[in-house]
């Protein structure tokens, strides 16, 4: 194989690896700009071997560079750095209840049930053998998802997913 093309090729699997670690180190968009210039690098590379060679490593990139970062932000909120980016405190499992506020659902606090509908973030969960209207502190929870109460506020009840 010649040269430019193993550097096309390497630097194109290089940058994917790069956007794929984004997810994982807060780097505030500097691996993303990272792994963007060695595409590029790579593609200037492949361009250089051969017309159908940038053709195709254009094409690559347009394709799973946007699949590398879907699956990175699908996988981001169960990562500690994703938890803590988005729901602060480290994404702690602990059970919040206001000071003045109780209710009949207070005991639900901290248990674990099922999501009965997807929550979009409002749907339905069985706890405890109760079906209750729940609040999804995430955006979306599937049905059949494993779910804790992690807030009681009033009749409103929080839940996030369990993994």
């Amino acid at each position: 194989m010649e040269p430019l093309l193993l550097w096309g090729l390497g630097l194109l699997l290089a940058s994917l690896l790069v956007l794929a670690i984004e997810v994982f180190v807060p780097s505030m968009g500097l691996l993303a700009v990272l792994a963007g210039a060695m595409a590029l690098g790579g593609l200037a590379c492949l361009f250089g071997h051969s017309l159908s060679w940038g053709i195709t490593g254009t094409l690559t990139v347009l394709i799973l560079g946007p699949v590398v970062a879907a699956a990175g932000f699908r996988i981001m909120p169960s990562t500690p750095f994703g938890r803590r980016m988005l729901f602060g405190d480290a994404g702690e499992e602990r059970p919040v209840l206001p000071d003045a506020v109780t209710s009949e659902f207070a005991g639900l606090l901290g248990v674990v049930g099922e999501a009965m509908t997807d929550l979009r973030p409002v749907g339905v969960v069985s706890v405890e053998g109760q079906r209750v209207e729940a609040l999804s502190e995430t955006v979306f929870v599937r049905a059949g998802a494993r779910v804790r109460v992690t807030s009681v506020e009033g009749t409103q009840i929080k839940v996030r997913a369990v993994d």
